[in-house]
């Protein structure tokens, strides 16, 4: 392993850039990046939801291994060096949310495996904002230098895309109807207060308050709406330690389906996150004109 190579956790919640963030990273000649974005490893440990991550890591091996027997049969065409590799990986992956808390060593030694001469390796796994504080502080000695990124976006946009992108995921799978009607449906839900989960993953103020409690030196807390920009991607990487690189800032990864939200349930939404708004503001000082608007009509 190397001693050179500073581990980041990029905790930000979901649908605040932190896919696109993994792909950048990956893309970066001086980072080491693992075989998925989320590994899920530290809520696994604190026993959030364990058996949902072993599943899902299960699934991924049976349908490697199902797509690498179809290519084989000349059934499809891929790239068999690089779907075995990615087989070999995960197959690792399982073990080591397995091993969990009895052994630490075996994540880390499969997130350092073939680290060279890289200078960062990274877990970018938005569930990690969920642990709790003393947690997040044992994290932070895992390895000499560690780093913490936590990325916000505008409470009402982030919480009306979140809804969008499970709809449209569900609506991949068969199940929950049109997206539309779907996301729609579920922020009804949440503004009635039955969808704790996506309120829970949204709360930059429990988020804040417990980084806190980590050195300075090592937390880097940003949002979305100026992720895109060339002057924050400069910043990040001197925060990690890497080299300046040019990045595409227009792309959008994992983004869910179009679709508009009504005045209606926009106004609701605002009133229900406003607390969000004006604990960010007195920890963060000036926000983003996008965050200004929405606090604007609340």
């Amino acid at each position: 392993m190397s001693d050179r190579a500073t581990l980041l956790f990029g905790i930000g919640a979901p649908k605040t850039g932190t896919s696109w963030l993994y792909s950048f990273l990956d893309a970066h000649p001086q980072c080491h990046m693992p075989v998925a974005k989320e590994l899920h490893y530290w809520d696994t440990v604190e026993g959030m939801n364990p058996d949902w991550q072993k599943d899902f890591v299960v699934a991924q091996i049976t349908r490697l291994r199902d797509r690498i027997a179809r290519i084989e049969a000349g059934e499809e065409e891929g790239r068999l060096p690089r779907l075995r590799r990615r087989l070999k990986q995960m197959e690792r992956w399982l073990a080591v949310l397995v091993i969990g808390a009895r052994d630490p060593r075996a994540y880390l030694d499969l997130l350092y495996d073939g680290v060279g001469e890289s200078r960062l390796v990274a877990d970018i796994t938005p569930a990690y904002c969920l642990l709790p504080q003393k947690r997040l502080q044992a994290m932070a000695e895992v390895v000499p230098e560690t780093r913490f990124l936590f990325l916000m976006r505008d409470p009402v946009d982030r919480y009306w895309s979140q809804c969008r992108f499970m709809a449209g995921k569900r609506a991949e799978r068969g199940k929950g109807g049109e997206p539309e009607s779907a996301a729609r449906q579920l922020l009804d839900r949440a503004l009635r207060g039955e969808n704790a989960d996506i309120a829970q993953r949204g709360d930059y103020a429990a988020v804040l308050a417990k980084l806190e409690g980590l050195p300075r030196n090592q937390v880097m807390c940003g949002f979305y709406e100026n992720l895109f920009k060339a002057g924050s991607v400069r910043s990040l990487c001197d925060f990690l330690g890497i080299d300046r690189v040019k990045a595409e800032l227009k792309e959008k990864i994992n983004a869910g389906p179009e679709v508009d939200l009504d005045e209606g349930r926009r106004s609701a939404l605002q009133r229900m996150l406003a607390p969000q708004y004006a604990a960010v503001a007195e920890k963060m000082g000036a926000l983003p004109e996008e965050w200004q608007r929405n606090m604007e009509k609340v």
